[in-house]
């Protein structure tokens, strides 16, 4: 079993990552919360022209034709830059449940968003910016035109990923030919993803801070506490990584041990976005607080997946069930 992945996959993700780092700062970031448009159209339509939106859909459908294996070093450089609006939704959730109907194609272009609730959530991330929202009937899923349904915003942490109920939704709708465990699988593995390149940023950017940051005339990294602080926050996010590869890998081939895998990712890697979070923090003292701090707008999002898809206690539950049987 090969347990590494290919040349072309690191040189995708190590491309987007540096278009992201030239082309989406935390300024624009922090513009688009400022605004309240909850997406970077630019950026949105960048992402379409590089395939990174379509990286999952058949090329019958304009799409890459990849998998999750394909996929999740790419959600992982999303999650680094924070990049706001339903992406790793759209890409993964929405390239699974929509492939071979008359929206695949809008996905592959960018002309269709997705967002999803398949966990019986009470506000719907995304809703102001999404084209359609997929959501859990039983153990099918349904696809709704945002356009269609009655929107009430709901404030949240999150100004990239906005909140909002929905009504008018019972009976409308298109029925998908996709499994409703294996499109919140989905879900909650990019999730998970998305989580972990956040993670990292957080600690790179409180690693910079600490560098920079003097105190009795030295780096406050160079204190042993704070060493001792950080290095304990990236061994969660390391010890994380794998998993969260493991699971991609899972639900890719389809293995009988998905469901295990995945939340297995998702736990550790909600575990870690805390533990990071809360680490960048109490290195940036007060200040890390303020809006003018970048790191606020990371810890923001992170706090905001961390319950989303399914909590750690919830998917820790679910790897006791499927390792112990179910109580």
């Amino acid at each position: 079993m090969k347990f590494s992945f290919s040349p072309d996959q690191h040189q995708f993700a190590t491309g987007l990552r540096e278009m992201l780092e030239r082309e989406f700062t935390p300024a624009q970031l922090r513009n688009v919360w400022e605004t309240g448009t909850g997406r970077d159209a630019a950026l949105w339509a960048r992402l379409a022209d590089m395939g990174v939106l379509s990286m999952m859909l058949p090329e019958a459908d304009g799409g890459m034709g990849g998998d999750f294996v394909d996929t999740i070093l790419l959600v992982e450089e999303l999650g680094r830059a924070a990049v706001p609006g339903p992406v790793f939704e759209t890409m993964t959730v929405g390239a699974l449940a929509l492939r071979g109907t008359q929206w695949a194609a809008g996905v592959a272009d960018g002309s269709v968003a997705v967002t999803a609730a398949l966990m019986g959530e009470r506000y719907v991330p995304h809703a102001n910016v999404a084209t359609l929202v997929l959501l859990a009937d039983h153990e099918a899923v349904r696809a709704l035109k945002v356009s269609e349904l009655q929107i009430d915003h709901v404030e949240g942490i999150d100004g990239g990923r906005r909140l909002a109920t929905l009504s008018g939704t019972e009976g409308a709708g298109q029925f998908l030919g996709v499994d409703r465990d294996e499109a919140t699988d989905a879900g909650a593995l990019a999730a998970a993803a998305y989580l972990l390149g956040l993670s990292s940023r957080m600690l790179a950017i409180a690693g910079d801070y600490a560098r920079d940051r003097r105190q009795f005339g030295q780096p406050i990294g160079s204190f042993q506490a704070v060493k001792h602080l950080m290095a304990d926050a990236l061994l969660k996010v390391e010890f994380a990584r794998p998993a969260v590869y493991r699971a991609a890998w899972s639900h890719a081939t389809g293995a009988e041990t998905r469901g295990r895998d995945v939340s297995m990712a998702k736990a550790l890697t909600s575990e870690a976005a805390q533990k990071a979070a809360r680490s960048a923090l109490q290195v940036h003292g007060a200040i890390g607080y303020t809006w003018e701090c970048d790191l606020q707008l990371f810890m923001k999002k992170a706090w905001a997946l961390m319950p989303a898809w399914g909590s750690a206690s919830f998917h820790r539950r679910r790897v006791s069930d499927s390792v112990l049987g179910p109580r």
